[in-house]
């Protein structure tokens, strides 16, 4: 199959080498932060926010393939939920971006002057924040990828800082 110069330039921004058809699930499962997450966040700069019921396996794919277009495997985050969101408070100020999945979940954590496509200083601006698109949204709506991939971008460019 032949690319368009618009599929291969995205392709190299991307990082990505090859196209190729994927037969199987060949992706490691990202669980979520246990309990007691403190060491975990920690040693983790990025940290993405999903609602709790955001566990089936095409979402989850969905959300490895978005983090690995920008350089992040599945060991380099932190998958907390809302419930946790106090927990973040506590982590050093260093480079720490936290990506919500899901602008009405953002807007009724934080405050409705959030919204996606640009940077929040969240809890006391220990967090760069990023809000886009829940899986779901994006599972239902493929039309969005491409505001998604500019979100990505800011959390690319905010954890290379």
């Amino acid at each position: 199959m032949e690319l368009n110069p618009g599929q291969l330039s995205t392709r190299n921004e991307m990082g990505i080498p090859v196209w190729e058809l994927r037969t199987a699930n060949t992706e490691p499962t990202i669980s979520s932060v246990d309990a007691e997450p403190d060491e975990q966040l920690l040693q983790c700069h990025c940290m993405v926010m999903v609602e709790s019921q955001t566990t089936n396996e095409q979402a989850q794919r969905l959300l490895h393939a978005m983090l690995s277009a920008i350089g992040i495997t599945a060991q380099q985050i932190a998958i907390v939920t809302p419930e946790q969101l106090a927990q973040l408070h506590n982590l050093p100020s260093q480079n720490n971006v936290l990506l919500v999945l899901g602008t009405a979940l953002a807007q009724s954590l934080f405050d409705d002057g959030v919204i996606r496509g640009q940077i929040h200083q969240t809890l006391r601006s220990q967090l760069t924040t990023v809000i886009s698109f829940s899986l779901e949204d994006l599972l239902n709506s493929p039309e969005n990828k491409a505001l998604v991939w500019q979100d990505l971008q800011l959390v690319k460019a905010n954890l290379s800082h």
